[in-house]
């Protein structure tokens, strides 16, 4: 037996890894790349220019002030983002009273909103899914190399040599999650974000309308 040198590092083979769980870790890879589309798709498309537009708010602040109710609506009801949904939603029910303006305001805001947190629940499913697979594919491991009835103690090592590699879905899987957990939290604080500034531009146009 030759002595272990400490410059000696051991040595991965991806390969022989992937091998051992193809199934596994193409899921796991599949998650993955699912998780990081949604996040980015998103990151880069919820921007506060985008959903509330500055030049709609200014112009839409003109209208209101001057009582121009009807043109304010028409131009919110052209709009394709949410700010002129919400707004929309408010001049439709200006004659019913201020309370129940706001209340419409808000619900339709929440109706909004479901479309962005919809994005951010597929990213926690993937957060949920991804250990569980990964121990799944450590378990059906474990259970192969134990259920070896032809095993001699000359195959021994090899089935030691089979359980590191079965843990490794299990490692996969926990990198998957705590991936898709980074991206949930930093979309889901634009999210807040983005729906809180959206309440409050709506709120003080709503003031504006008069019954």
């Amino acid at each position: 037996m030759q002595p272990i040198l400490a410059n000696e590092t051991a040595q991965l083979d991806l390969f022989q890894v992937f091998r051992a769980s193809p199934i596994i870790y193409s899921l796991l890879l599949g998650l993955s790349l699912f998780a990081f589309v949604v996040w980015f798709y998103s990151f880069f498309t919820i921007r506060l220019g985008a959903m509330i537009p500055g030049d709609f708010i200014q112009h839409m602040r003109g209208l209101l002030s001057e009582r121009q109710y009807e043109a304010a609506l028409i131009s919110c009801q052209k709009a394709k983002h949410f700010s002129g949904n919400v707004l929309a939603s408010g001049l439709l029910t200006r004659e019913h009273g201020h309370q129940v303006m706001v209340s419409a305001m808000q619900a339709e805001g929440k109706r909004c909103g479901v479309t962005l947190w919809q994005r951010i629940s597929l990213i926690n499913d993937v957060a949920i899914i991804s250990p569980m697979l990964g121990l799944l594919g450590t378990v059906v491991g474990l259970f192969y190399a134990f259920y070896d009835v032809n095993r001699t103690p000359d195959t021994l090592a090899a089935i030691f040599d089979g359980l590191g590699i079965a843990v490794g879905t299990t490692v996969a899987g926990l990198i998957v999650a705590i991936l898709a957990m980074i991206f949930s939290a930093t979309l889901k604080f634009r999210v807040v974000r983005l729906l809180n500034s959206l309440e409050n531009e709506t709120l003080a146009l709503g003031n504006l309308i008069e019954r």
